[in-house]
């Protein structure tokens, strides 16, 4: 099927925002005062940092160095070998990766730039070098969600699993009737209704879709329990109200227009363990609308545990400073 012009949701980012990643590399960049120091006499085989994984040398960092913001790319120098080796990824999460990089890059087309602009104004050499700074960010995620493991606690992790509605992934697929300046809500709902009687007549989804193609957009929507508020919840409810090779009866309408659902499937409910992660994202939200700063602070956590050490007593002192900073009590802020 071609991929569709638009999608009724917009995923909710799980790594940590590339603009934020922004924002703490100027903090850093202040902080650690890098560019002076590199802009001198580069010294090719000093080692300014080190862990469990290897080394850093002036040389490998002015090498990979990115343009604008180098004290973030260093700390990703030093966090890169270190998570690849704690957190190896399965096919199925790499695709995911590149999944959410090419809707990253269909978002920013849609508004008028190019792949090549995109990764230029970023810092990224080219779309694969996008692709291996969300693998490390996916990483730097799973080490977090570990973290934060450690502060919630199996006994609210099992409460929340006991208590809300967990489900398993619900796959469907669907026809939205768009409400647009040339088809109006009553030209809409009215199509909607004439797929449907289509459908009730005998005919296939595949054949409905193809037959309205230039009138509808239709794409595969699958989601859990933990994936629901990606969409409204028209939509939601209507899916969760399906058996499995049935669809809706009544057009459902979201703020996009009407659509036709069609329930492929539902999966079991997961276990516990397969919903542990989920479930410690959601309960993380209040860790995180308290401190800001976790998620650096447990990658501050992490790279002692790997015995990160900055061997130039310049950038030892300044990182300390950083840390300091990340550190302080959110009350003081």
């Amino acid at each position: 099927m071609e991929e569709n012009k638009k999608s009724i949701f917009t995923k909710k980012e799980v790594w940590i925002s590339g603009l934020i990643g922004v924002i703490i590399g100027i903090i850093l960049l202040y902080l650690l005062e890098l560019i002076p120091a590199i802009g001198n006499k580069l010294n090719s085989g000093k080692v300014i940092a080190s862990s469990k994984a290897g080394k850093i040398t002036e040389k490998t960092l002015f090498t990979h160095m990115k343009k604008n913001y180098p004290v973030s790319y260093l700390l990703e120098l030093l966090d890169r070998p270190i998570l690849a080796k704690k957190y190896k990824l399965t096919d199925e999460q790499k695709e995911e990766i590149v999944d959410q990089v090419e809707g990253i890059l269909k978002q920013y087309e849609n508004y008028g730039y190019t792949e090549e602009q995109f990764c230029q104004e970023n810092g990224f050499e080219n779309k694969e070098d996008f692709i291996d700074y969300m693998e490390l960010d996916y990483r730097r995620n799973l080490y977090c969600t570990d973290y934060f493991k450690t502060l919630i606690g199996n006994e609210e992790i099992e409460k929340y699993y006991n208590e809300n509605e967990v489900y398993g992934k619900i796959n469907t697929k669907h026809m939205l009737v768009e409400i647009t300046s040339e088809v109006t809500d009553a030209k809409a709902l009215a199509l909607a209704k004439e797929i449907i009687k289509e459908l009730d007549s005998g005919k296939s989804f595949e054949d409905v879709e193809k037959e309205h193609e230039d009138q509808v957009i239709a794409e595969y929507v699958s989601f859990d329990s933990f994936e629901a508020s990606n969409y409204e919840s028209s939509f939601v409810d209507a899916s969760k109200s399906l058996g499995a090779e049935t669809y809706t009866k009544e057009p459902v309408k979201t703020n996009y227009g009407y659509h036709v659902i069609y329930c492929i499937n539902k999966e079991d409910k997961p276990t516990l363990e397969q919903a542990e992660n989920s479930i410690v994202g959601i309960l993380a939200q209040n860790l995180e609308a308290q401190d800001q700063y976790i998620r650096y602070k447990a990658l501050i956590k992490l790279r002692e545990e790997n015995n990160v050490k900055f061997k130039d007593e310049k950038y030892a002192e300044q990182y300390q400073e950083y840390c300091e900073q990340v550190n302080k009590d959110t009350t003081e802020s």
